[in-house]
């Protein structure tokens, strides 16, 4: 049995890049929505920052969505 060690570093590396990204935009939406809830509290406008927050945390959703698809055969 060989083992291609390029393509096991690269899957690797893909997948760690992956999980960063993934986990970085759904903080950032989490950070955005909790300064918006406390620029409301403040009363100040905050639509910027909550459409924001909900706009990474969609991204984040349909990226997981997506490589659930690319898991599953199912779907393919």
């Amino acid at each position: 049995m060989k083992i291609d060690w390029s393509s096991l570093a690269l899957v690797a590396v893909t997948t760690v890049v992956a999980a960063v990204s993934i986990v970085g935009i759904f903080a950032l939406g989490v950070a955005a929505l909790t300064h918006a809830q406390t620029t409301t509290g403040a009363g100040r406008s905050a639509g910027l920052a909550r459409v924001a927050g909900y706009a990474c945390l969609g991204v984040a959703g349909l990226i997981a969505l997506y490589g659930i698809y690319l898991i599953v055969p199912i779907f393919h």
